[in-house]
């Protein structure tokens, strides 16, 4: 499990990811980046990316303004997400590697956007193992078809979310 040092004042929020999580994280943020960048995402992320851009008018009568806002909108929205996902991957890579993992040091502006990307990645993940508005809690052990290792990850994504917030409301 992760290492998590916030050093009061300025100094940046530290984070060590073991190997395998790091490498998890940056196999995920790639694979939702995909589905970010194309208009036209690959069999199966359909889903997934009406989970990470999902319908501003929910009324089947506005199609059309649902049309516009997505028109206006939509390449924007995804070059923020894209950028966002693409520095989450570069932190991860140039992070301080040891025998321990990756030393990944954060100030407020990357945790924050940490947060951003990690709730991506957990609709993304989510979203291809199953998990349902009621499911999305990580004390529940009822996802239905899913093995060990995607509920793990899923879970433990929401702790370390759940943990860079804590940190920066300290």
């Amino acid at each position: 499990m992760s290492d998590y040092r916030f050093e009061h004042g300025d100094d940046p929020l530290l984070l060590t990811l073991s190997a395998p999580e790091a490498e998890a994280l940056i196999d995920l943020a790639r694979s939702t980046l995909a589905v970010v960048d194309s208009p036209f995402p690959a069999a199966g992320d359909e889903a997934v990316r009406s989970r990470l851009f999902p319908r501003a008018y929910l009324d089947p009568t506005e199609d059309a303004a649902e049309f516009a806002f997505q028109a206006t909108v939509q390449s924007d929205m995804a070059q923020i997400r894209a950028n966002a996902i693409t520095a989450f991957i570069g932190e991860i890579d140039s992070g301080k590697h040891s025998r321990r993992g990756v030393e990944v040091s954060l100030d407020v502006d990357a945790a924050g956007r940490w947060i951003g990307v990690i709730n991506d990645l957990r609709l993304t993940l989510g979203t291809r193992i199953g998990v349902s508005d009621s499911e999305d809690d990580p004390g529940h052990s009822e996802i239905v078809g899913v093995g060990q290792g995607d509920r793990a990850f899923y879970t433990w994504m929401t702790y370390l979310q759940e943990e860079l917030i804590d940190r920066l409301t300290i």
